[in-house]
């Protein structure tokens, strides 16, 4: 099956399609060539998950393509298929999955990791044993199972977890009465489904759309059937894009198509389920990385069947397969938690989203206050069209920004991590029964442990960062490696006992709020509380159920999350990723700032955000402060522009990582050798240096950056770089990041 004008078609319609070409979601490179038995030849399509032998070991592999002869013989046969994990009867997401492996540069199996893997595909359905009284006279019974029987005959059926947890009735008596013939025993096959999905809708209450956004919506629907380019919808936070979602997302379902909607956290799965749920009924599917095997294997098939119409989750939600997908909705566009970073493929989800709606002639619907830089420019080229809301939704008012210099403080003799204005604003609004929303960007205790007398830290022996003290189990933490021990007493170089624990964690924060205001109930959301299935959900649940004052929190809490009781927003440490060496340090400390101050004021209440920092000045914070995001843009685009940075070229970042840095060092200088090739005004290369996280995991990293304003010059010099990475050792790995949005 080869890809013609669009669309695959088979070599030889003639020929019946007797091999099939299989990729591999493990690290086993390429495509193999294996045997359809005839059962499975009108059956098996590109795209469906297949179990073969390789080496002698089962294994589970993707179709990728149909053909009717291979120039190896003596194939093996496949074993066994899944039909229920596949759907893609106009073969564009083939078509996407390929794009994906060319353009990030990795083998097309490893894009199907989220979708079949071997703990995946070979997960069953779940069953339960349900229960049912017979129609028989049991007086016979003792008197204690008598009353039993009483209790069970009004209920048509029930399991055995849920008659011992409503009614106290023992496991061992059920298994008796059966027994005795007085009870009858069916089996049910049961859906898992992520927790998210268990929260009740929003009252149904009737939204009366504001003039703007009834003119998106009409704008929308009128691009909906024959959709040419994406829509960036530009609206100040508070300004109700959900209500614009939620109705062209309505509008799709009754045009008998599907909708994907992302979300950039996890933890906005459930307010976003519970807003679009009350309209659009259950039709909701979950995917994000959370869910257990089982949950994720039976979502996948509620959406191959069309059970469920609309998927909400995080990044890898949209390569999920949904047939006839007709609205993709990107919300917090401009996060780069979207991007994958950590494994192949390393992909952008909002990009995916563009593309996919591409290939599956989707309506695209990317949206942001604060939009990146790449997208906006998207829209003065033409190449996205723009929708603006400008103003919030209802009675709610942008709520006013206060700066606080944290260096006067100083001066003032004021050392502690919050300014005495903020101190004073958290106790008005307890007062006032309002509520809290604190944000800093750090997680721990303290940054670093140091001893006073000799200035030794505590670096992890794997990675060269300094590690995090966390006062709740009193250890020290690498955040890159894992790596933990206990925090010390005496310093382990010196022996001295002068130990400071310099910096401000979020742990810390917590602490101190707790000292100075005893009676305060206060939520602690990062990364150390949310590891919990479902933690996440709880914590939210428990600070709209107004069971705490303060939410404090790492950026998790600065997304999307609408708390009506909230009326203040405090930034602890605003500045922590302003001098990040990042050419995107200002936009994403604008990005943070802005869409943090805008949890504040969603309501009638009117809202304050205090924004403390050591750089009063600068102008991603004052853009911030002044809710301005045209001036910003307008300024850090000019900048972009001179240093042909994105949205103005192209960037790609390999790094070579190894316990041998000399090899290591050999390797990432091979490479910058073949880069070195296509130099010239519309390419160059930066480095190659040791990265700045210079040490992980034991391993040495060394990086180079390659800048071009040609996409199919850098695409050429990557493949080159590709096929050089894959003749390198086991113990050298080479990671090829294109469009990198971390620099470290």
């Amino acid at each position: 099956m080869d890809y013609q004008n669009g669309q695959y078609v088979c070599e030889d319609c003639n020929l019946s399609k007797a091999v099939v070409s299989v990729a591999f979601p493990i690290a086993i490179p390429g495509l193999y060539d294996y045997k359809i038995p005839q059962k499975f030849r009108d059956i098996i399509i590109p795209g469906t998950p297949v179990l073969v032998e390789v080496k002698k070991n089962r294994t589970w592999g993707v179709a990728v393509k149909l053909k009717a002869a291979s120039k190896f013989a003596n194939l093996k046969e496949i074993i066994d298929i899944k039909t229920t994990h596949w759907t893609d009867s106009k073969r564009s997401l083939i078509q996407l999955y390929e794009w994906m492996a060319n353009y990030y540069k990795c083998d097309i199996g490893r894009v199907f990791r989220s979708i079949v893997r071997k703990s995946l595909v070979s997960s069953v359905s779940k069953t339960i044993t349900l229960y049912s009284v017979k129609e028989c006279d049991f007086s016979t019974l003792k008197v204690s199972y008598q009353e039993i029987m009483v209790k069970l005959r009004n209920i048509n059926s029930f399991t055995v977890k849920q008659v011992e947890k409503s009614l106290n009735i023992k496991r061992s008596s059920i298994t008796y009465l059966y027994k005795k013939g007085f009870l009858t025993k069916t089996s049910k096959t049961v859906v898992r489904e992520a927790k998210e999905l268990e929260v009740e809708a929003e009252q149904n209450n009737e939204i009366k759309l504001t003039d703007e956004q009834f003119e998106a919506v009409k704008q929308l629907k009128q691009a909906f059937h024959s959709p040419d380019k994406p829509f960036l919808l530009h609206g100040i936070t508070g300004s109700g894009k959900t209500h614009i979602y939620i109705e062209i997302a309505l509008y799709s379902l009754k045009q008998g198509k599907g909708v994907i909607i992302l979300v950039p956290e996890i933890s906005l799965t459930p307010q976003t389920i519970r807003k679009f749920k009350s309209t659009l009924g259950n039709v909701i599917a979950v995917i994000h990385s959370h869910m257990s095997e089982g949950e994720r294997r039976d979502s996948l098939q509620e959406i191959v069947s069309g059970n469920k119409r609309v998927i909400i989750g995080v990044r890898s939600a949209i390569i999920a397969p949904m047939d006839n997908v007709g609205l993709i909705i990107v919300d917090e566009e401009h996060d780069t938690s979207y991007k994958q970073s950590d494994m192949e493929p390393r992909y952008n989800a909002r990009d995916i989203a563009v593309m996919r709606g591409y290939f599956q002639k989707s309506l695209v619907v990317l949206g942001s206050a604060t939009p990146s830089l790449e997208s906006y420019y998207n829209t003065i080229r033409k190449k996205y069209n723009k929708i603006s809301l400008t103003e919030r939704f209802g009675a709610a008012a942008l709520p006013e920004v206060k700066i606080v210099d944290m260096a006067e403080e100083h001066r003032n003799n004021n050392w502690s991590p919050v300014s005495r204005f903020l101190l004073n604003r958290i106790q008005m609004c307890i007062e006032n029964k309002r509520q809290v929303i604190i944000l800093l960007n750090r997680r721990g205790f303290s940054t670093v442990l140091i001893c006073k007398n000799c200035g030794k830290t505590c670096t992890c022996p794997n990675c060269s960062v300094n590690m995090r003290y966390h006062l709740s189990d009193y250890t020290l933490k690498c955040h890159l490696c894992g790596y933990e021990e206990k925090a010390p007493d005496v310093c382990p170089s010196c022996k001295g006992e002068q130990i400071k624990y310099k910096g401000t964690g979020i742990q810390k924060i917590e602490e101190y709020l707790k000292n100075e205001f005893p009676q305060i109930r206060i939520l602690r959301m990062d990364q150390d509380t949310t590891r919990r299935k479902g933690a996440h959900i709880d914590i939210l649940n428990k600070f709209a159920n107004n069971e705490a004052d303060i939410l404090l929190g790492t950026q998790m809490v600065s997304k999307g999350l609408d708390f009506p009781s909230v009326s203040l927003v405090g930034v602890i440490q605003a500045d922590i990723s302003l001098h990040f060496p990042d050419f995107r340090a200002a936009e994403k400390t604008f990005q943070l700032l802005t869409q943090v101050a805008g949890r504040a004021g969603r309501s009638d209440n009117s809202g304050e955000v205090v924004i403390q920092t050591y750089f009063p000045e600068d102008s991603a914070i004052l853009a911030a402060q002044n809710h301005d995001y045209e001036s910003f843009f307008n300024s850090e685009i000019s900048s972009r522009k001179e240093l042909q940075y994105p949205p103005f070229g192209k960037l790609a970042r390999i790094v070579v990582q190894g316990k041998d840095e000399l090899k290591v060092k050999s390797t990432i200088y091979s490479i910058f050798s073949i880069a070195k090739k296509f130099c010239g005004s519309d390419f160059k290369t930066l480095g190659p240096s040791s990265a700045v996280l210079q040490k992980i995991a034991l391993e040495y990293r060394y990086s180079l950056l390659i800048k071009s304003v040609s996409p199919s010059k850098i695409g050429s010099a990557l493949e080159l770089i590709r096929q050089k990475s894959l003749k390198t050792t086991k113990t050298i790995k080479v990671i090829i990041d294109v469009d990198p949005v971390n620099m470290l």
